[in-house]
């Protein structure tokens, strides 16, 4: 017996707006299949998908790209920017300059202290420089 309210989300509503987000990480297919069941990339397309159900103000992606192959990753990192264009804050961790251009701001850390900030930039620059 599943209720019919999941967080004050009809289920019916909540089932399709899943599917949805399912569908745009590139996994609806995976819908009923169970985690130990999925390569690492499949269940960590699972996972964000499962972040982005539901309104959300505020995204925490930690190494979101981590065991996706690159274009997978693109594909990932255009979803996040798509919800931070549409209002959402979207604070990732990256090592990977490539994504971290995608950013309106990063911080530069090393031994936890911040190195550098900067806007919209090529992160590359620092690369060269020595600073990463």
């Amino acid at each position: 017996a599943f209720p019919l309210e999941l967080d004050g989300w009809p289920m019916r509503k909540a089932r399709r707006e899943a599917l949805a987000v399912l569908a745009e990480t590139g996994v609806a297919d995976l819908a009923d299949r169970r985690p130990e069941n999925m390569s690492g990339g499949q269940a960590q397309r699972v996972a964000i998908a499962r972040a982005l159900v539901g309104p959300r103000r505020l995204l925490l992606a930690d190494e979101p790209t981590g065991a996706l192959d690159s274009s997978t990753g693109t594909d990932i990192l255009r979803l996040l920017r798509g919800r931070a264009d549409n209002g959402a804050a979207v604070l990732m961790v990256t090592h990977e300059a490539r994504f971290a251009a995608w950013t309106d701001r990063t911080l530069f850390l090393r031994d936890g202290k911040i190195i550098d900030e900067s806007g919209p930039s090529d992160p590359t620059q620092l690369l060269a420089q020595g600073a990463l």
